[in-house]
């Protein structure tokens, strides 16, 4: 016992290192399972020590069992020893149990089976060599070990193994034996079907056997081959098309094979293939194109290390952008009829060259400009948006009037869709571009399309008044701290309007203005260098229309272009009536700052109103309400006597040659300058006022003594067919009163000559009194004796009732011409 004390009392005296302190086995134990629960071996650990604690046991149990054995005197070699078989089934237990890893392979046992039942055989252990040939046989199934199946490599899709199997080429070969064996001699109505099989077991060969078979077929074969092959084309391109729909990122490898059919060259359904492959397209692209422009990466960006979703990104972009590209490129050569050049970009990418008819050209022109159109339209906002408008802008002066309408129609759209003005500039650039190329010999509706711009507003502030405006802020001083908050604050005011939706007014209005700058100079260039080109018509139009927008440093010469335009006596009455037009437009809005005398601009008005007459020019009448609207009402202060009185006279006279709507539309500009202008009253007075006899025939509004006559159209006008004219002449008569017997009714009063215009010339006003089945009556019958003197005596009595108003000389003349002498 004394050993024993000593080697304790040693194991007391070990020295402890400095620092350390006793530790409890519990603290121990917590401090060993944290750390392994950090290194994410907990679970490991305590499965050892399961292991451990059970081999542990079963070592006791043994012991136990031996001592129990030598206290009793028998030996653990005895057969009849029952706590042998109690160990036995325990170690059988404790085997069963360390092989359960856990409690589901527990509860997958077949419980179910019986104690009765054979156990498997042991698995015999093969040698080397016999391992090496069982490797190198093919795998097959035990149930399918005769049949004539073999296997195929295995697919894994979304982590499940899918088996491949396929039948073997011998299996073939005695299905088609047998096959044969039963088929009788063909008949008549499989003989297409025949051959067709024949064609499509032949033609996976060389495209010259190919066609040799295609020529041998009968018309009937042909087109049924033709029929299904076009079939299968189509359902392959709307399962590619529906695949790309659903998911494009993980389909691109559909997109290019629906791509690649661009280039199909079959024999018979080439033309075809690639007609329904241009318009699926067209129609996935129009779908999974995004609202923002794509952004390749730099080299640098590349270079860098970026996440895995990151880089699938950048692939699916690059890879979208080049199929996109490619279906632009090859739009592009065939709505132009170009061919496809050997060892271009579309070579490269498996799109061939094919030769076609003349009509065939033209179908595939016309459908691949219908796309381009259809994707400029939808997507004008994504990437080589400049190459759909560089194709689309010469098509409009084509030949054939149906790719010319196509391309205007897309161009108007655009027009009338764009809101920010960026596209719209492109195109407007791109027409003057073409414009001052081909010297202005091309057709008028490629400029009409500048008709349908929605422009209002432009900055009309001049580059000096900018620079004065940058000078007085360089003038003013900020301190330093104050020019480090400006500089912060206008870096937060872009990143403001970057997550704005709206579009930011001053660009807006900057893109507007030089949207007007471009399409000016493209006028002002037709007027100056093809004023004969039949381009003049739209532009004198457009200048009117967008007159109040034309920038001050142009009106020089355009003034100057106008007034030598109308007296070259080249115009027709409709364009000289537009450059008046312009020029009044011009001079009512900036115009007014400057000191332009128009009194030659007048004298052409007058001059040309006599020309707008119901025979031909009745649709000049718009114009020329306009015309006076901003030449005489809106510049009324700066209007003569002389001058408003020739116009009076001369609207009245012009309102015997007009249609009953145009005739009240004069009337009733007539009544507001009598408004207007009070010294207007001597127009109905019978006695002549002043010196000096009124000239008709004169140019000249100012010297043409219209105060020395009167208005007596108005009394030829009382007797009008229409009963609204007849109505508005008479209050005309009595001086236009606005309340009385003779006043107006308000539908005619409140509105303007204009408008009375529009509202009365959609109405049928020669159809209103006569009935749809007039009642039958017997025919009078009169000679023609009869009929002259009655409209003469009706004639008679007119001239007489105006013989007060009307020239002596007039009056006789028109007399002496009734009764023939």
């Amino acid at each position: 016992m004394a050993p024993i004390v000593q080697h304790k009392n040693k194991a007391k005296k070990v020295k402890e290192k400095p620092g350390s302190h006793k530790a409890s086995a519990g603290k121990l134990a917590n401090k060993k399972t944290s750390r392994l629960a950090k290194q994410g071996k907990l679970k490991l650990a305590d499965k050892k020590r399961k292991r451990k604690k059970l081999a542990h046991d079963l070592k006791q149990q043994k012991q136990e069992a031996s001592q129990h054995t030598y206290m009793n005197g028998k030996t653990g070699d005895e057969e009849d020893d029952p706590t042998k078989d109690e160990t036995d089934s325990s170690d059988e237990n404790t085997e069963f149990f360390n092989h359960l890893r856990n409690a589901k392979e527990f509860a997958r046992l077949d419980l179910s089976n019986d104690a009765t039942k054979a156990r498997g055989k042991k698995r015999k252990r093969i040698p080397e060599n016999e391992e090496k040939d069982y490797e190198q046989q093919p795998r097959s199934f035990a149930t399918e070990e005769n049949s004539e199946m073999r296997m195929l490599l295995p697919i894994i899709v979304k982590g499940r193994v899918i088996k491949q199997m396929t039948e073997r080429g011998d299996a073939l070969e005695k299905e088609g034996e047998k096959e044969d064996l039963y088929k009788g001699p063909p008949d008549e109505e499989d003989s297409e079907t025949t051959a067709d099989l024949a064609v499509d077991e032949k033609t996976d060969g060389n495209k010259e056997e190919e066609e040799d078979m295609l020529a041998s077929l009968t018309p009937a074969q042909l087109f049924a081959y033709r029929k299904r092959k076009i079939a299968l084309a189509k359902e392959r391109i709307a399962s590619l098309a529906q695949g790309i729909i659903e998911d494009p990122q993980n389909n691109m490898r559909k997109l290019k094979e629906l791509r690649l059919m661009l280039g199909d060259s079959s024999s018979g359904i080439c033309l075809t293939v690639r007609k329904y492959a241009i318009v699926s397209l067209m129609e996935v692209f129009k779908d999974i194109v995004p609202g923002y422009r794509l952004r390749i990466p730099t080299e640098k960006e590349t270079a860098q290390r970026v996440k895995k979703e990151t880089k699938s990104l950048w692939d699916y972009e690059a890879s979208f952008l080049l199929s996109y590209r490619i279906y632009l490129s090859f739009l592009e050569l065939m709505a132009k009829g170009k061919p496809i050049a050997d060892k271009s970009f579309l070579t490269k990418h498996g799109i061939q060259n094919l030769t076609l008819p003349l009509e065939a050209h033209k179908e595939l022109s016309k459908l691949s400009l219908k796309c381009l159109s259809t994707m400029l339209v939808n997507h004008s906002h994504f990437n080589y948006r400049g190459n759909i408008i560089t194709t689309i802008v010469p098509m409009m002066n084509h030949s054939n009037q149906e790719l010319s309408a196509i391309a205007c129609e897309t161009v108007k759209t655009v027009f009338i869709q764009d809101k920010s003005g960026e596209v719209t500039l492109e195109v407007v650039k791109a027409i003057g571009k073409m414009a001052k190329k081909l010297e202005f010999e091309m057709q008028p509706q490629v400029l009409e399309t500048f008709l349908t711009l929605n422009i209002k507003e432009i900055d009309l502030t001049t580059p000096e008044e900018k620079k004065k405006m940058l000078k007085k802020e360089k003038m003013l001083k900020f301190s330093r701290r104050e020019r480090k908050r400006l500089k912060q604050k206008e870096k937060l005011d872009k990143e403001l309007l970057e997550t704005k939706a709206t579009a930011n007014k001053q660009q807006k209005l900057k893109l507007h203005t030089e949207i007007i700058q471009a399409v000016f100079e493209t006028y002002i260039r037709v007027i100056k260098l093809a004023a004969e080109s039949i381009l003049l018509p739209v532009v004198l139009e457009g200048l009117a229309r967008f007159a109040h927008l034309i920038n001050i440093e142009y009106f020089d010469s355009l003034f100057s272009a106008l007034n030598n335009l109308i007296e070259s006596q080249v115009l027709t009455d409709r364009e000289m009536l537009h450059c008046m037009q312009t020029a009044f437009t011009i001079l009512s809005g900036q115009g007014t700052v400057i000191n332009i005398d128009p009194s030659r601009f007048y004298k052409h008005f007058y001059c040309a109103l006599l020309s707008v007459h119901a025979g031909q020019s009745s649709e000049m009448t718009p114009i020329v309400l306009e015309c006076l609207y901003t030449m005489i009402h809106k510049r009324r202060k700066q209007m003569s006597q002389q001058r408003i009185l020739a116009f009076i006279k001369r609207l009245c006279t012009l309102c015997l040659q007009q249609n009953p709507e145009s005739a009240i539309s004069f009337l009733a500009a007539v009544r507001q300058f009598v408004h207007a202008y009070k010294y207007s009253d001597i127009l109905f007075d019978t006695e002549a006022q002043g010196s000096g006899v009124y000239l008709p025939e004169l140019e000249d509004p100012e010297h043409c003594c219209a105060n020395t006559t009167t208005l007596w159209e108005l009394h030829l006008l009382r007797h009008h067919y229409d009963p609204s004219i007849r109505r508005y002449s008479q209050h005309m008569l009595h001086g236009a009163p606005l309340a009385g017997e003779h006043q107006l009714r308000q539908d005619l009063a409140r509105k303007s000559p204009s408008e009375l215009y529009e509202s009365l010339s959609n109405l049928a006003v020669f159809n209103q009194n006569i009935p749809e089945k007039p009642p039958k009556t017997k025919k009078m019958k009169y000679s023609s004796g009869f009929v002259n003197e009655t409209f003469g005596n009706y004639l008679k009595s007119v001239l007489e009732a105006a013989s007060p108003n009307v020239p002596k000389e007039l009056y006789q003349h028109l007399m002496n011409r009734q009764t023939g002498t």
